[in-house]
C-alpha cells in the first residue's frame, strides 16, 4: 500500500463513532460492529493469517502463532472506543470525518487511541505481505471500553487468555509519548515503565432544604466548597517513584538554559520544587486531586438538602487508596463532609514497574532511535491509567509508548476538541510497530 492509501484507511477508521458509555448507560454497539467489518476489509492479510475473535461483542483479539512455542508471546494493544465529542465543542473539522488537512489527520481518537489500532494492523499487514513468518506468537488486543475502565473489554480478554494458560513476555500499550516538557529544551520519548492508579471519591455535605431567600449562616454548598478548597491547598505529599527518578536523570542534560545551573546542584527531591510548578510535572511526582463533578439543587431558588462532589485521584506509586481516603477524611472532618468511594469496582492501585533489562524494552528503544535519530529516550511513568492495568496480570512486563508528538498541549491533546495527529507521526507509527514486531519476533 502507498502512504496515501494507508492514510486513507486510518482516516476511515476515525469515522466510526465508537463512543464508550458509562456503566448503566445505553452502549451503542452498532458502530463497533461496523468497524470490525471494515477492519476485515482493510487488512485482508491480517485476517487471513491471524485468528480473530470478538470478545463481549465489542472487543477484538487477534493471535498469530509463532514457529517457536518456547518463546513467550508479545501483545500490542490499543482501544477501539473514544470519548464523546460534545455539542458546542469548537472543532476545526468534524470529529468523526477523519479529515486530512494541513499535514494532519483530524478526528476523535486520532491520538487516543486509534493511531494504535490502525498503526498496529497496518504494520502487520505490511510485513505479512512481505512474507514475514514470526518465530514468536503475536497478539493484538483491542478493547471497546477502555475509557470507562475496561471491565468488559480488556478484563474479559485477560480472563480468556488466563483460561488458555497464556503468559506474555510483554504488553505494549499507550501511555508514553514524545513529550515537549516545559522544563526541557528538546523533545523526549518517554517509555512508560509504570502507570498511576485510579479512584474517585464522593464527598457529601448535608444541610436543611428550604427557600433560597432565607439561607442559613452556613449552607451545604458552602461547607462543601470550603472542603474542596482545602483539598486543593493540601495536596498529597511528593513521592518520587523510581521511573520518574530515572527520567529526571536521563534528561538532566536537556534542561532549559535558565534551569540548568540551578538543577545541576540540586538533589532529586529538591528538583521537584521546580517540576511541580507545571501540571504535567506535578502529575509525575504526586497523587493528583481533581474535582470533576458537582451536584446540588434542582432549581436556583431551592437550598439543597445535600450537595455532592466527585473528586478523582491518580495515586503515584507509593500511595495506596487507603492513604488517600485517610487524607481526604482528615480534611473533610471539620466541614462535616462525608467521604466514600464512588465505585469500588473502579479503584486501581498504581501498577508495578517494568524492567529495562529485557529484549522487549531494548526493542522499543531501538525502534524509536532508528526512526528519530538523536531524539532522547527515557524511561518514565504514565500519569493516567490504561487497559494495561488488566493486561499486567498475564505479562512479565508492561510498556507504554505511543509514537506520536503531543506538542505543547501535552496530555490534554488526548481528549481535546480538535484532537489530531500529524501525517508524519502516523506513518512513523506504522514504521515503529513494524520495527518492534520484527525485532521481537524474528521470523523469516
Amino acid at each position: 500500500m502507498t502512504d496515501c492509501e494507508k492514510l486513507s484507511v486510518f482516516s476511515k477508521i476515525l469515522e466510526f463513532r465508537t463512543v464508550s458509555a458509562q456503566p448503566g448507560s445505553s452502549f451503542e454497539m452498532a458502530p463497533f460492529l461496523q468497524l470490525h467489518d471494515y477492519l476485515q476489509e482493510a487488512f485482508p492479510a491480517v485476517h487471513k493469517n491471524f485468528q480473530r475473535e470478538a470478545v463481549n461483542k465489542g472487543s477484538l483479539l487477534y493471535i498469530m502463532p509463532g514457529s517457536n512455542p518456547s518463546l513467550k508471546p508479545i501483545m500490542l494493544t490499543a482501544h477501539l472506543d473514544v470519548v464523546p465529542a460534545e455539542e458546542g465543542e469548537k472543532w476545526p473539522h468534524h470529529p468523526f470525518r477523519g479529515i486530512i488537512e494541513n499535514g494532519r489527520v483530524w478526528g476523535r481518537g486520532s491520538v487516543d487511541y486509534k493511531i494504535g489500532v490502525s498503526g498496529m494492523l497496518q504494520a502487520c499487514e505490511d510485513i505479512l505481505n512481505e512474507g514475514f513468518q514470526p518465530d514468536r506468537s503475536i497478539l493484538l488486543a483491542f478493547g471497546h471500553d477502555e475509557e470507562t475502565g475496561g471491565m468488559n473489554g480488556a478484563a474479559e480478554i485477560v480472563r480468556l487468555l488466563r483460561e488458555r494458560n497464556i503468559q506474555l513476555s510483554s504488553v505494549l500499550d499507550e501511555g508514553g509519548y514524545i513529550y515537549s516538557l516545559p522544563w526541557l529544551r528538546e523533545d523526549v520519548a518517554v517509555i512508560g515503565l509504570a502507570e498511576k492508579g485510579y479512584l474517585t471519591l464522593r464527598l457529601t455535605a448535608g444541610g436543611e432544604q428550604g427557600h433560597a431567600s432565607v439561607p442559613g449562616i452556613r449552607t451545604a454548598a458552602g461547607a462543601l466548597g470550603e472542603c474542596l478548597s482545602s483539598l486543593e491547598k493540601n495536596q498529597m505529599s511528593v513521592r518520587l517513584s523510581e521511573p520518574v527518578k530515572r527520567m529526571f536523570k536521563a534528561t538532566k542534560h536537556l534542561l532549559n538554559d535558565s534551569l540548568r545551573e540551578e538543577f545541576v546542584s540540586l538533589s532529586l527531591s529538591e528538583m521537584t520544587n521546580i517540576i511541580e510548578k507545571w501540571p504535567i510535572g506535578n502529575a509525575f511526582i504526586r497523587t493528583t486531586t481533581a474535582t470533576t463533578m458537582l451536584h446540588g439543587s434542582s432549581r436556583e431558588n431551592i437550598l439543597p438538602a445535600e450537595v455532592t462532589a466527585l473528586v478523582n485521584f491518580r495515586p503515584v506509586p507509593g500511595d495506596h487508596s487507603k492513604d488517600i481516603v485517610k487524607h481526604v477524611k482528615e480534611i473533610a472532618f471539620p466541614f462535616s463532609v462525608e467521604v466514600e468511594f464512588e465505585d469500588v469496582r473502579k479503584v486501581f492501585e498504581p501498577s508495578s514497574e517494568a524492567s529495562t533489562e529485557t529484549d522487549d524494552y531494548r526493542s522499543i528503544r531501538e525502534a524509536v532511535e532508528e526512526i528519530w535519530p538523536g531524539l532522547a529516550v527515557a524511561p518514565g511513568i504514565f500519569p493516567a491509567a490504561t487497559d494495561s492495568r488488566h493486561y499486567g496480570q498475564i505479562a512479565d512486563n508492561v510498556y507504554r509508548f505511543v509514537p506520536a508528538h503531543l506538542g505543547e498541549s501535552g496530555l490534554s491533546v488526548l481528549h481535546s476538541e480538535g484532537e489530531s495527529v500529524s501525517v508524519e507521526d502516523y506513518l512513523n507509527a506504522v514504521e515503529f510497530y513494524t520495527l518492534y514486531i520484527k525485532k521481537m519476533c524474528g521470523g523469516k
